[in-house]
């Protein structure tokens, strides 16, 4: 039989070995992290009865270092904007012009503010940026806008943003399904967000080009962010942006 204090001591040595080991167990699952992407359409070129000569790039400035989001998707901006941007945030960028279907160069921001176009802003943590992918849609509506896309590679994850066609829903929803397939090819670790210019329920439907594996979330209307289904969603929130027609919408979640 053995004695009773010889049973307290292999009590305490089988506690010991399981404290031991359930550490280790615990630190080979690394901790969850946030991830949070902000979309935005600043309506900022002049030329829309939304523009407010700056307010809304001022907004957006204040919202990103309120919020620190991994990635901002930007919409209706001049290169002047992103300019300031990334030197008063700290962010990288990647800017694409649209295209002036008439002339076949890019399209201009009034008053001398540069290019017109789409951009992403990644916090510096999302890792360096890899070579974007730049294309003007297939698709194009008879506006006189040559409507494009942007990715871009980061070592971490991978971002897209697009502002579709505005004037025929069926161009939009062909362009929305060019947009996540090139989104989706960037790998596993992908997110898009911009102003699709569709809605969920609508005809054409948002919902119908969200990709297998894929989710969405959006501001109540034309707005979307997509993430590939290994980011774990937490909430979506919109925003007030001053100085434009449309709230920001961010989406966060954890990876």
């Amino acid at each position: 039989m053995l004695r009773r204090s010889t049973v307290l001591w292999l009590v305490a040595a089988l506690a010991a070995a399981v404290a031991a080991v359930l550490p280790a167990a615990h630190a080979q699952a690394p901790a969850a992290r946030s991830f949070d992407v902000l979309q935005l359409n600043l309506c900022n070129s002049g030329d829309e009865a939304c523009f407010s000569a700056g307010k809304a790039v001022d907004a957006a400035i204040q919202a990103i270092h309120q919020r620190r989001p991994d990635v901002v998707t930007l919409n209706e901006v001049c290169a002047s904007d992103i300019t300031r941007m990334t030197a008063e945030t700290g962010y990288r960028w990647e800017f694409t012009p649209v295209g002036d279907a008439g002339t076949g160069d890019p399209a201009r921001c009034r008053d001398g503010r540069g290019d017109f176009g789409v951009a992403i802003l990644a916090h510096p943590d999302v890792g360096a940026p890899g070579k974007p992918v730049e294309q003007q849609f297939a698709a194009q509506d008879t506006s006189g806008v040559q409507r494009v896309l942007l990715c871009v590679p980061y070592s971490q994850v991978s971002a897209c943003t697009a502002h579709l066609s505005e004037t025929d829903g069926q161009v939009a929803a062909d362009q929305c399904h060019e947009l996540a397939g090139v989104a989706t090819a960037l790998g596993a670790q992908a997110v898009l967000g911009g102003d699709l210019s569709l809605v969920a329920g609508g005809a054409p439907d948002v919902q119908t080009c969200v990709p297998e594996g894929w989710y969405r979330k959006d501001d109540g209307s034309v707005q979307h962010v997509f993430a590939m289904d290994t980011f774990h969603f937490e909430r979506a929130e919109t925003l007030p942006i001053e100085g434009t027609d449309h709230p920001g919408l961010l989406v966060q979640t954890t990876r």
